[in-house]
């Protein structure tokens, strides 16, 4: 039986979990669940976004260049060794989510 990475799966299951309506748009999210969308960045940049290692942190940068490299990997601008999983990923967020993912990773200092 083939199984699909856990990577692939988490994003269908934090918008199975989210409390969308169905029909509604994505791209509205209330702030509430802001942190539900972090929590699939947590898989790589730690529970608190601050990263390891090779990792980057999130966690106090600043949303704009937050935004600006999110959109990067989005838009493909990213590509080789260094896109890793994030292309993939960010496909999964409307421009309104990932907006809102870099203000609440801004928020907090390291």
């Amino acid at each position: 039986m083939m199984r699909a990475p856990l990577a692939l799966l988490l994003p269908l299951a934090l918008m199975a979990c989210s409390n969308t309506p169905p029909g509604a748009s994505a791209s509205v999210i209330p702030v509430n669940n802001t942190a539900v969308l972090a929590a699939n960045c947590t898989t790589c940049h730690g529970v608190d976004g601050r990263g390891s290692g090779d990792i980057p942190a999130l966690r106090g940068r600043p949303a704009a260049h937050l935004i600006k490299r999110m959109m990067a990997f989005k838009n493909h601008q990213v590509t080789g060794a260094n896109a890793t999983v994030m292309p993939l990923m960010m496909q999964g967020y409307s421009a309104t989510q990932i907006e809102a993912l870099a203000q609440w990773f801004a928020k907090e200092t390291p």
